[in-house]
């Protein structure tokens, strides 16, 4: 994981075990600066994040209809979601260090973006911290490091659910989503989620004689994952600085084997669905919003880049800071929507069913599962 920067994070984090080509070092980001670490991470990574949590949040039903009590349905759900356009490029103004090569340029791809990623040089500042002159500014021209930005990857990010549905009392369906915490190499992840439907039709006079289903569905689920670096992906000072510039050690801490990732993501989701029940397949269109959150944290200890210091004889070297979670990123959407979808009975027990939410960030879906009504 050294090289996959923050665009490989994404699809580890997705059901389907993408595994991505090397974009850049991880330690690139971390060149920018304390000032300017988030807003890059941020617009790099939020529209994947808030794409991904969509994606969890879909797939719940596949008809208004409800089990029998006691009946009931395990089914498998494939997602993918798209990063709106508007979303595939974030815009570098307020860079406090960074520079891009080429003025003109002011957007860089995100996750979901197309082509290169934007060559920034970090500047030395021309006055220090404490206000006085910075003896490396050299008229502006004095470059730190210089490092390019992640390049757009793709702007579908998959998701996968497993789902057991089982019919409760009084039109009642109840959803869970359920996959314990996972340990392997380093990674650990948990899934939960729950979800009530209700065929509220039968209990509105003159609508239960209509020839149609007709419920109301609210579901949440979160997803959590936690990721360790391995050695070769640890930041540490000497990847932060190039050139001739040397580095002053922080004497607080040299140990960075604490660092790593913390994602969480959740969905909320209120549909009404309403479906017709035909011989061999049924077509359904829900209506609702899905809100959804996701927040980033890289965790442990990180080495940034501080002002230059004198180690005597006029012999100036670049001081290494070290920072604890220096990267947070939070995100939410509320989208309305409305989710057109056909399922389909095979042998009285096996369903296959299709659906597209469109939405700000659409999803497409499939499902597949066994069950009795």
């Amino acid at each position: 994981m050294r090289k996959a920067l923050l665009s490989s994070i994404l699809l580890l984090f997705g059901s389907l075990g993408y595994s991505l080509k090397a974009q850049n070092d991880i330690s690139d980001i971390f060149k920018s600066g304390v000032e300017d670490l988030n807003k890059v991470a941020e617009g790099y990574l939020a529209p994947a994040g808030n794409a991904f949590a969509a994606g969890m949040g879909s797939n719940w039903y596949n008809t208004a209809d409800t089990h029998k009590l006691l009946g009931f349905d395990l089914r498998i759900g494939i997602n993918g979601t798209q990063i709106p356009v508007a979303d595939q490029m974030f815009s570098l103004a307020g860079l406090t260090n960074l520079k891009t090569v080429d003025p003109n340029v002011t957007q860089a791809p995100t996750f979901g973006g197309s082509g290169d990623g934007v060559e920034l040089r970090l500047m030395q500042p021309h006055y220090l911290k404490s206000g006085s002159e910075n003896p490396l500014y050299d008229n502006g021209n004095g470059v730190i490091t210089s490092f390019t930005t992640p390049s757009g990857f793709t702007r579908y990010v998959p998701s996968a659910s497993i789902q057991l549905t089982l019919g409760l009392p009084l039109n009642n369906d109840l959803m869970v989503r359920f996959v314990p915490t996972i340990k392997t190499s380093g990674v650990e992840t948990s899934l939960w989620g729950v979800g009530l439907k209700n065929n509220f039709k039968e209990f509105i006079p003159f609508f239960k004689y209509l020839p149609f289903n007709l419920s109301a569905l609210v579901a949440y689920n979160q997803f959590d994952i936690s990721y360790a670096f391995p050695n070769s992906a640890q930041v540490t000072p000497d990847k932060l600085v190039s050139g001739d510039l040397e580095y002053v050690p922080d004497p607080q801490s040299n140990d960075y084997t604490t660092q790593g990732m913390r994602m969480s993501t959740s969905s909320l989701t209120a549909n009404v669905i309403i479906s017709k029940n035909l011989i061999l397949f049924t077509p359904y269109l829900g209506v609702g919003f899905i809100r959804t959150n996701f927040d980033l944290t890289m965790v442990g200890n990180y080495p940034t880049l501080g002002d230059p210091v004198d180690t005597g004889g006029g012999e100036y070297k670049m001081q290494i800071i070290n920072m604890t979670d220096p990267i947070s990123i939070s995100s939410s959407q509320v989208m309305p929507g409305a989710t057109l979808g056909l399922r389909l009975k095979f042998l009285g027990i096996i369903a296959a069913h299709a659906q597209y939410t469109f939405q700000k960030y659409p999803t497409a879906s499939i499902g597949f599962g066994i069950g009795i009504r």
